[in-house]
């Protein structure tokens, strides 16, 4: 811990000599994540100083070291730096120009700072949310629908915004998806989807066994990679687009704002595997019988809304019938994802990988579960049962 804080104090400093805070006061916090980030070191910060206003700050150093990158094809820390010194840049320049209005912007989180002089202790700063009255997302909890709609109109929006940015810089954003992804296959994906199909088999009912056995043994590129490739469209995809990567706050009102965190592994993608990965990663059966038709028609009625804005045509973009197309083609994605990811996203705080140098990605083969993973993984493979998936 004393070694994170390190270059984050440094930074601080920086910081608050930016904003001329004479000498100040600085206080850092380190706070859990509770099992849902891999990557960092959090903590909270504040800067102090004579006549001025206290500065909020949120603060990550990263905490994998070289075992972990080196099985990384991407560069999560220099991603959430381009996104934020680059990308959103170019994202509020394109709704000035196209006159979005205030309240339909992609909200965006405040910068104040990036920091590589300490060897795999990358810092950033960020404006802290919480005491905004933002928190993040009880992942032990299923989404409900003010909470999806909000999050999923947010998804839309970026994902809207990445195709006013090929309009006006074709160039450049190809530059964008050539950064690079996470490339499954090297860091071993098929032995973590054994191990998390292993796990999957000994929970559901054994009605279902058989025809999940068989959706799982097929090629790993048809079970999970291909998933990832655009068929119809290619956009600026989050890639990890979940509840614990999001924080939110509901107004007197009752309508939840969202803002977007974590964009380590931003790369080309398909919209639709975005919105896939956000249903199965937090919702639970009784929510999609109530809500998923709903969620999906409104994923694409708020991007057709958000293109408009910026002056686009959905239709000769992505029109409804490709969209919905595509949406049939990456349905079985979410059953990949819940099979995949569900293991670690209800893990008990306790029993979750361990962030710090010796972090590997074969750590989330996760092998200890919980009664809420059993009702989840149950009910995913009861929708892909009656969705005609899992024969």
């Amino acid at each position: 811990m004393v070694q994170s804080e390190e270059p984050l104090r440094n930074l601080l400093k920086k910081i608050a000599k930016e904003h001329n805070y004479e000498n100040p006061e600085i206080i850092i916090n380190s706070i859990s994540s509770g099992g849902a980030n891999y990557t960092s070191t959090l903590y909270t910060a504040i800067i102090k100083a004579k006549n001025k206003e206290d500065l909020n700050l949120f603060g990550k150093v990263a905490a994998v070291g070289e075992k972990f990158r080196s099985e990384a094809t991407i560069d999560f820390y220099g991603n959430e730096k381009f996104a934020y010194t680059t990308l959103f840049k170019i994202f509020e320049a394109l709704e000035e120009e196209h006159g979005v209005p205030e309240e339909h912007r992609l909200p965006f989180v405040k910068f104040y700072g990036f920091d590589t002089s300490a060897q795999y202790l990358e810092t950033m700063v960020l404006e802290n949310l919480i005491t905004q009255g933002y928190e993040a997302f009880d992942r032990f909890k299923s989404y409900d629908w003010e909470y999806a709609s909000a999050a999923v109109t947010e998804l839309a929006k970026f994902h809207a915004l990445s195709y006013a940015f090929q309009k006006k810089d074709p160039e450049e954003f190809q530059k964008t998806l050539d950064r690079g992804k996470l490339d499954w296959l090297a860091v071993g994906v098929e032995g973590m989807l054994k191990k998390s199909g292993a796990l999957a088999l000994g929970a559901i009912r054994p009605e279902h066994k058989r025809s999940l056995e068989k959706f799982l043994s097929r090629n790993i590129n048809e079970v999970f990679v291909d998933f990832y490739k655009p068929s119809r469209t290619t956009v600026i995809i989050h890639g990890d687009y979940r509840g614990s990567n999001l924080v939110h706050r509901v107004r007197k009102d009752g309508k939840v704002d969202i803002k977007v965190l974590d964009l380590q592994t931003l790369q080309a993608g398909s919209p639709v595997t975005d919105l896939v990965y956000f249903i199965f990663t937090g919702s639970d059966e009784q929510f999609r019988a109530k809500y998923f038709d709903r969620l999906v028609e409104h994923y694409y009625s708020q991007l057709s809304a958000s293109m408009r804005r910026l002056h686009l045509n959905p239709h000769e973009i992505f029109s409804k019938e490709d969209f919905y197309a595509e949406f049939k083609e990456k349905l079985p994605f979410g059953l990949s994802v819940s099979v995949f990811s569900l293991p670690v996203m209800t893990i008990n705080p306790e029993d979750a990988p361990k962030v710090d140098e010796t972090l590997s990605f074969e750590d989330f083969g996760v092998e200890k579960t919980n009664d809420l993973y059993i009702e989840r993984i149950n009910g995913a493979v009861d929708d892909f049962v009656r969705w005609g998936v899992l024969k």
